[in-house]
């Protein structure tokens, strides 16, 4: 039976609200997906798709990270801790890998308008992010397993993502592959956005406002991604080094380093379509189409009188 702990209490409504805005915000651009057209076919929706896709995926797996918060104890066994591991390694590289592709696809079509990027291409790029995340993050878990704290606290069991000794090398390498070469790739097309805006002065007025906000856009994700992901490196950098002492303030920089990794997968479609102007005749049609299509009181009466007196006119 599991003590109650205030801590796990907090941590589990916090990720409770995460999980049900970040379902609804994917499960919204999922529906803007489906239901126009244009967006299936416009080749950044590809790969903005690719990022919903991982990303709903991780979102799919924070309740089993409840009911380890909640409980204590791992539910499943030791084929389904590997399985858990290896899929919130899967979903973490492809919503990453996904959102390098976005930046390259961005900067790629403001700085050559006149020769975007191919349909193939970009489909292209989907299948290979998928592809390399798969092969990177099933090493990196291969050696994931069900531990025990100790011999007095059997029933305390964690699901963790590899064993004692190879823990540090996964961090590290996680670190390279997962957060430090996708900043790179983000911050290169930052660059060159940046370069191209500075070295095009002349250009229309919806021309510079396009590549400003490819740019901002471009900054936005490095930012977010940087905030959401940086502050667990760090925690795992202080143990590593013994800094990390249990207390109040380590707590509470504990909590907030998962809660901000849990947090990326909701800023995501916000950031990308929920926000983007590029989306908002689409959202305003989707929200309001019901409402356009039934007129309803003094619309309603002004058409009803309207067409006695169109027809007492041709006669």
């Amino acid at each position: 039976m599991a003590f109650p702990n205030t801590y796990g209490l907090i941590f589990a409504c916090t990720c409770g609200l995460i999980l049900g805005i970040g379902l609804c915000a994917n499960l919204l651009v999922f529906s803007l997906f489906a239901k126009h057209n244009t967006l299936r076919k416009n080749r950044l929706d590809v790969l903005l798709l690719s990022m919903t896709l991982a990303d709903f995926l991780t979102l799919l797996l924070i309740p089993f990270t409840l009911h380890s918060a909640l409980n204590h104890t791992w539910p499943l066994g030791d084929t389904s801790c590997k399985i858990y591991q290896f899929l919130l390694a899967f979903s973490l590289a492809a919503s990453t890998y996904s959102l390098c592709a976005v930046s390259m696809t961005r900067a790629m079509i403001v700085t050559n308008p006149h020769h975007p990027p191919t349909m193939d291409l970009v489909i292209l790029m989907f299948v290979l992010v998928w592809a390399l995340s798969f092969f990177i993050s099933l090493p990196l878990r291969m050696f994931a397993n069900k531990e025990s704290l100790g011999p007095g606290l059997a029933n305390f069991t964690f699901c963790l993502p590899t064993i004692h000794e190879h823990h540090y090398q996964v961090v590290l390498s996680q670190f390279v592959l997962y957060y430090f070469i996708p900043m790179l790739v983000i911050a290169f097309n930052y660059v060159r956005l940046a370069v191209f805006l500075h070295r095009t002065p002349v250009m229309s007025m919806s021309s510079a406002r396009n590549t400003r906000r490819a740019s901002v856009m471009v900054f936005l994700a490095a930012a977010t991604f940087s905030v959401c992901w940086l502050p667990g490196y760090v925690l795992e950098l202080c143990v590593y080094l013994g800094l990390y002492r249990h207390g109040q303030a380590w707590d509470v920089f504990y909590f907030t380093c998962t809660v901000l990794q849990y947090l990326h997968p909701c800023v995501n479609p916000v950031l990308y379509v929920l926000l983007s102007k590029r989306y908002r005749h689409t959202r305003a049609v989707w929200f309001f189409s019901s409402s356009i299509s039934r007129p309803r009181g003094k619309d309603l009466l002004l058409r009803n009188t309207a067409i006695p007196y169109k027809a007492a006119r041709r006669h």
